[in-house]
């Protein structure tokens, strides 16, 4: 875990396991592109850490994504490195820093994939899912929720976004967010469609100083030089507008960037290029 301040508000960047997959597998890119300077990148198997992000302020705290390594590796055992263990779970991980679960008021979901959002329920010791974050209202893109996968999944009662995004559901606890929402004067919800029809991220910005948790807008650094480059599922056109206009928005703003799979960085325009700086 990674804990820094963006103006008066406390984040925590929190690792809820590594993945491992090669970008070749991943990513729309064709071979002769990528081969003369990214060959180690994409043709070998690269750690990816699956991150969400906590977002404390004096009046109130906000979870960016909420993951469960355990339920995506056991869906997804195609992505688990070999004897890998993993960190506490996301719950956990909150009470180390001392935050409870009870304490966050919202969870945005940036996107439908399991990654993100399979820690929003926890089951009781009866087998019965609950919500995580019991008082929390939970957000999430009214079109990943309305899409085919999400509506038949919804319909079968044993399914994964039944068992999460169904929960929340029939508590009275998710709030679908069509384009952008104002949580506060600091923290707001921005439409950045591509990954997903519904894919959202995070815009803080407390004195001064800005952070965008972006979830998969970007996977990888070269996906920032290159903004062509996306995941296989992407909608082309959409993830570039996406990319372009939040671009354009950091660079002018000199915010953080905080992706689920990437390290904490910032973007720098050098020449022509626009580079992915970790720091």
């Amino acid at each position: 875990m990674r804990t820094f301040h963006v103006g008066e508000a406390k984040v925590s960047a929190i690792n809820l396991g590594n993945f491992g997959f090669r970008l070749k597998d991943e990513d729309n890119v064709p071979e002769a592109e990528w081969r003369p300077k990214y060959s180690d990148i994409f043709e070998n198997v690269k750690p990816y850490p699956s991150q969400c992000f906590l977002i404390a302020l004096r009046d109130m705290t906000v979870l960016v994504d909420a993951g469960d390594y355990s339920r995506f590796a056991r869906l997804d055992p195609e992505y688990v490195i070999p004897n890998y263990k993993p960190p506490p779970a996301l719950s956990d991980q909150l009470t180390e820093i001392g935050v409870s679960r009870e304490e966050v008021n919202y969870v945005v979901i940036t996107h439908n994939h399991s990654d993100h959002y399979a820690g929003v329920t926890i089951k009781t010791d009866a087998k019965e899912d609950i919500p995580n974050f019991p008082r929390a209202l939970h957000l999430i893109g009214k079109q990943d929720f309305e899409s085919p996968y999400t509506q038949k999944a919804l319909r079968d009662p044993n399914s994964e976004v039944s068992e999460t995004i169904g929960v929340l559901l029939k508590r009275g606890l998710l709030e679908l967010v069509e384009v952008g929402r104002e949580l506060s004067d600091e923290v707001e919800i921005i439409a950045a469609p591509g990954e997903t029809p519904g894919h959202k991220i995070v815009k803080l910005a407390s004195k001064g100083e800005t952070l965008y948790c972006v979830g998969d807008l970007f996977h990888h650094a070269v996906e920032v030089e290159n903004i062509s480059w996306m995941a296989k599922w992407d909608d082309p056109e959409k993830n570039i507008a996406s990319r372009r206009q939040f671009i354009e928005s950091a660079l002018r703003e000199n915010a953080l960037m905080a992706a689920a799979h990437m390290p904490l960085g910032r973007l720098e325009r050098r020449g022509s290029k626009v580079k992915f700086v970790e720091v």
